[in-house]
């Protein structure tokens, strides 16, 4: 009777198995990944503390896009006379006590002072610093790691439970392949243990000695000699399992313990928060109490002919705080026209485009103070628009 071997792949649910294994390994792997990238961050954000440089949490947008709020910027102190404009300054803000203001210096101000303004901001900011509250130049910025402060200081605890709850996912991934770990541990503490075994019984313990006097003999001689005697050196399996035990709950106790400490040196090391008042909000100067000014819609939007080829859209406004720097005639988010005198009421529309055989448009008017300062009207106009090659008029329609 003859067999034949049948050479196959490994069974499905073996496949199954591995894939699910590598699985694993590639999510743990990434989880700590992602875990060394934020100790990281937070380490890069609190250990300049240590030499006298000055970390910041961001809390407004005053200086994007360049600086965000929740990032953290570490400040160099310099002296008064290496300040140069176009630096980013951390110094006290002269408008709020107690808070710090990051903005770029732009001019010198009067009687030595400096003039400040944060990029997003139309305006430069009302009140000069001086130079003895300067605390340093902007001199790194390490992104996003300072928001859960931010999320702290706003009361936003919700989204501070949400994070929680993401980074004990995050280290729960970690772990998720420390079976398989503890496996390829395990085979190379059995492989270990089987070549000390190999390794203890030598040529001699195969073949004992033939003579009983000599087996005596040799005891006596032993113990004269001070040579070890029956106890082994080689430990067993399961010590070296146990041995194995303590090492991972060294690491994971020392790792844990890692994660604490950092965590507790960027919450100390992490103070100040630096924000300017934006606009929207009141602020007290030593002479003067300034209102932010705000963008609103006309109330009021009208259409006539102005020719046989153009109209005239009008419109009231009162600027109160604030002088508008355009007015814009939208077709949904697209702007068609463009008025930047002052104190402007009313603009000429004639229309544009390469071929339109008469399309009504429905128009507002966005009052622009600047940057993103802006609002878009209520009130609307219909106007329709023939071109050809170029060659266009507008009409008012008024049904």
């Amino acid at each position: 009777m003859s067999s034949i071997a049948v050479h196959g792949g490994p069974a499905p649910h073996a496949a199954v198995r591995d894939a699910v294994d590598w699985g694993r390994v590639v999510v743990a792997t990434l989880a700590r990944g992602v875990v060394a990238t934020l100790l990281g961050l937070a380490l890069w954000a609190a250990a300049p503390a240590l030499i006298g440089w000055q970390p910041t949490t961001v809390m407004t947008g005053s200086m994007e896009p360049r600086i965000v709020p929740g990032d953290v910027v570490v400040s160099r102190p310099v002296g008064s006379g290496e300040i140069a404009t176009g630096k980013v300054l951390l110094a006290d803000d002269p408008d709020q006590p107690d808070h710090l203001r990051m903005h770029r210096y732009v001019e010198d101000g009067p009687g030595g002072t400096m003039v400040t303004k944060g990029d997003a901001n139309p305006q430069q900011d009302s009140t000069p610093i001086e130079r003895s509250a300067v605390h340093g130049v902007a001199f790194l910025r390490i992104p996003f790691i300072g928001t859960p402060i931010r999320w702290i200081s706003a009361g936003e605890w919700g989204l501070v439970a949400m994070l929680a709850l993401g980074l004990t996912a995050v280290l729960a991934l970690c772990t998720i392949d420390g079976s398989l770990r503890r496996l390829v541990e395990a085979d190379d503490d059995t492989d270990g243990a089987a070549g000390g075994a190999d390794d203890a019984a030598g040529p001699d313990d195969a073949a004992g000695p033939a003579d009983g006097a000599d087996d005596g003999l040799e005891a006596r001689d032993g113990t004269t000699t001070g040579l070890p005697a029956a106890a082994s050196t080689v430990l067993t399996r399961r010590a070296l399992r146990r041995r194995a035990r303590r090492v991972r709950r060294l690491r994971r106790v020392g790792g844990g313990a890692a994660v604490l400490v950092l965590a507790a040196a960027a919450g100390v090391l992490l103070p100040g928060a630096a924000d300017a008042a934006p606009w929207s909000r009141t602020t007290v100067a030593p002479t003067a109490n300034l209102t932010a000014g705000t963008a609103t819609g006309v109330p009021t939007l009208t259409c006539a002919p102005a020719g046989s080829n153009t109209v005239t859209i009008a419109w009231t406004y009162d600027d109160g705080a604030a002088v508008p720097v355009s007015f814009d005639l939208m077709n949904g988010t697209t702007q068609v026209a463009s008025t930047t005198t002052a104190g402007a009421r009313s603009m000429v529309y004639g229309g544009a485009g390469l071929l339109n055989l008469g399309t009504t448009y429905t128009l507002h008017l966005r009052t622009n103070l600047g940057g993103s300062w802006t609002a878009l009207s209520t009130p609307t106009v219909r106007v329709r628009v023939v071109s050809v090659l170029g060659l266009a008029s507008a009409s008012c329609v008024t049904a």
